[in-house]
């Protein structure tokens, strides 16, 4: 509950709320969606504003659809915004894959259910980081974003269309039950993001030539312009191309433009934030997680200030793939009893930490039960 004496004017709101404003704040102009389970609230909200916002808020007759159209949009320069959980992505990855070659720009909203199959479809869980690393076929950059609150989630928004359109490459922001459908009381909302296209200025449109789209460039960026922004041309091509976008399947340019995508990531990776530590300098459990554990944690962290000598610390992975590394190896050396804590069965974030770093995780508090985190079992661990 807020302690300010103003508490009355606060506002109570959802993360798919919050998600939907960071949205608005991001200029998206088009928002596609099929109704699933606990993203559904997105495309009701926006569809209830689209009269203040002048935005384009459709529901589409499948995933597959709204991938391809979500694609379409951000090609033709529409900021463009589709949401789903985690069965309707299955569905979309081979759109995803589609973006990862032909360098569009999408942004998605994973919000995670228990699964397999149809699962616990209302309760909550965080076990779709592996198909949002992982998902479609061949390898190209992705970014995979966690949002943990209402600030989270306005705020990773933003910044996921930015990374977007900068990189020309998939962002999935994930989200859960717990976080997605649960009311927040929130005193302000963060400060907006500036917008960032990517795009080329009118002075660089005019030099523009078709060759230079698909251009081969140390960090893999290239130029990026809208379809009929200037003269040149080019081809979408979700065949492997030329830097014109022409069709190819010689080696070595094959080779050169794979490489060139690939490396992206380690453009993105020097630009991502490290994850944030809170509680303790000297702790008995150092936590490590990414999600709404972090609310559960600090939740548990106050109350043992108040009549513990128990002292712990976490440290919170917003920006979850690709993946920095080099403040959890200082954690993790430092860390009397290390502990992964996530809403899933097999530890997902701790598999990829480790696959980074070599760093095994003796110690594991998972919870894979459609439930969230309670406060007493992370105070009695």
């Amino acid at each position: 509950i807020s302690e300010h004496k103003n508490f009355k004017d606060d506002l109570l709101m959802t993360g798919n709320h919050s998600i939907s404003l960071g949205a608005i704040a991001a200029g998206v102009r088009v928002f596609y969606a099929y109704p699933m389970t606990p993203s559904s609230s997105i495309l009701s909200y926006l569809a209830s504003v689209y009269h203040e916002t002048g935005m384009l808020v459709k529901q589409i007759e499948d995933e597959i659809s709204v991938a391809n159209m979500g694609v379409g949009s951000m090609f033709m320069g529409a900021r463009t915004l589709i949401a789903t959980s985690g069965g309707g992505f299955d569905l979309m990855t081979e759109a995803v894959s589609l973006t990862g070659i032909t360098e569009t720009p999408l942004v998605c909203i994973l919000a995670q259910r228990p699964g397999p199959g149809t699962g616990l479809p209302t309760w909550t869980s965080a076990s779709d980081l592996n198909i949002a690393v992982y998902s479609g076929h061949g390898e190209y950059t992705r970014c995979v974003v966690a949002a943990h609150d209402i600030e989270s989630c306005y705020l990773v928004t933003q910044h996921a269309f930015n990374i977007a359109e900068k990189y020309q490459i998939p962002v999935i922001v994930l989200t859960e039950k717990q976080i997605a459908e649960s009311i927040f009381q929130v005193d302000h909302m963060p400060k907006d993001i500036p917008i960032e296209r990517g795009l080329l200025s009118d002075e660089e449109l005019e030099k523009a030539v078709s060759a230079d789209r698909f251009k081969i460039t140390e960090s893999g960026i290239s130029p990026r312009w809208l379809p009929g922004s200037c003269d040149a041309t080019f081809d979408a091509n979700s065949d492997e191309h030329l830097s014109d976008g022409s069709l190819t399947e010689d080696a070595i340019p094959a080779r050169q433009m794979y490489e060139k995508r690939i490396r992206k990531e380690e453009s993105l990776l020097k630009e991502l934030p490290e994850p944030e530590i809170y509680g303790s300098d000297n702790p008995d459990i150092s936590f490590v997680g990414w999600g709404s554990v972090k609310n559960s944690v600090i939740d548990a962290m106050n109350i043992l200030a108040d009549y513990s000598d128990k002292k712990i610390a976490y440290m919170h992975y917003e920006y979850v793939y690709p993946i920095r590394t080099e403040k959890f190896i200082k954690y993790a050396k430092t860390a009397k009893k290390l502990v992964l804590i996530e809403n899933n069965a097999l530890g997902q974030l701790g598999s990829l930490i480790s696959s980074k770093t070599g760093v095994l995780f003796k110690n594991r508090l998972l919870k894979y039960d459609g439930r969230p985190f309670f406060i007493e079992e992370i105070i009695s661990y």
